[in-house]
């Protein structure tokens, strides 16, 4: 069934809510009620209006003797007779039309340039793809927005519709704002978003560090602050940066001296003994000195 070639159609009329749709050989039967695969909800369609179907290699629309008729281009058509359909025919019921773009070959291909479709996985998709021209989170009918108005708004059509226009321009900044926690989590929030979170605890986290090892900083970024400037932190800090145990030990003979011994052999980060030194000064308590060993 795959390599039967199928119909991409251009849908418009006043509600709908696709933009486009493929047939394939499996047909399409189109109406007002939901048994039909495209529901168009109109006065002038009738319960089952018209059909697309397939037989010889061919395709055909088919009027179902519906109330106000289907036209062919500029021939109304009679109802149950099959008339072939080609590229470029105009299918249109009531204030509805279908517009035939082209025949869509059984290949992995873009259909249309201009109009992004995903194409019916072989022969798993039993209904035509539809295309939702609506950003996702956004009503078709009426805007969220409604429910903070007044109940008597609520029966206005008009005034829905036109919040929508406004709801959908704001709605990235209100979902950023609703989901602002994302980027405040450590292994969530974007990588450049890492470093100018370390910077309000004022934590040297460079960008040559592993992305994975930014995050494990940052998801301990309250216990090394609360201790910041003792020899617990220092270490902690050290061995999320280069996956390592430091050795740090006070010099009894200096007050205020300290010895940091580092086997940056065994580390599986390729930094220097610069960010090293780096983290030590931007760590120590001020009136501190210190002598660094990297083997």
């Amino acid at each position: 069934m795959s390599d039967v070639i199928k119909l991409l159609f251009k849908v418009s009329g006043p509600e709908v809510n696709i933009d486009s749709l493929i047939v394939d050989r499996r047909g399409l039967r189109v109406g007002r009620t939901r048994d039909n695969m495209l529901t168009l909800e109109h006065r002038e369609i009738s319960r089952q209006h018209v059909r697309i179907l397939w037989h010889d290699d061919k395709y055909f629309v088919e009027d179902l003797n519906s109330s106000n008729g289907t036209w062919l281009n500029d021939e109304r058509l009679p109802a149950r007779e099959e008339r072939e359909l080609r590229p470029g025919d105009v299918i249109r019921m009531g204030p509805f039309l279908m517009t035939l773009i082209r025949f869509v070959l059984p290949v992995a291909e873009d259909p249309s340039p201009d109009m992004p479709l995903a194409l019916s996985d072989g022969d798993k998709v039993a209904a035509p793809v539809l295309i939702d021209p609506f950003p996702p989170g956004i009503p078709h009918d009426k805007s969220n927005w409604m429910k903070y108005l007044p109940a008597i708004f609520d029966e206005d059509e008009f005034t829905g519709r036109y919040l929508l226009i406004f709801e959908s321009m704001l709605a990235p900044i209100i979902w950023h704002i609703d989901h602002f926690d994302f980027y405040l989590d450590p292994d969530l929030a974007p990588t450049e978003w890492l470093q100018w979170i370390a910077s309000w605890f004022d934590l040297l986290l460079v960008p040559q560090l592993p992305l994975e090892r930014q995050r494990m900083v940052i998801n301990q970024l309250g216990w090394l602050f609360l201790r910041r400037g003792t020899k617990a932190g220092l270490e902690r800090l050290l061995e999320l940066y280069f996956g390592v145990t430091p050795q740090i030990t006070e010099n009894r003979n200096e007050a205020g001296h300290f010895h940091v011994r580092l086997v940056l052999s065994d580390s599986p980060v390729a930094l220097g003994q610069e960010v090293v030194d780096r983290l030590i000064q931007s760590q120590k308590p001020a009136f501190a000195s210190y002598s660094l060993e990297v083997v």
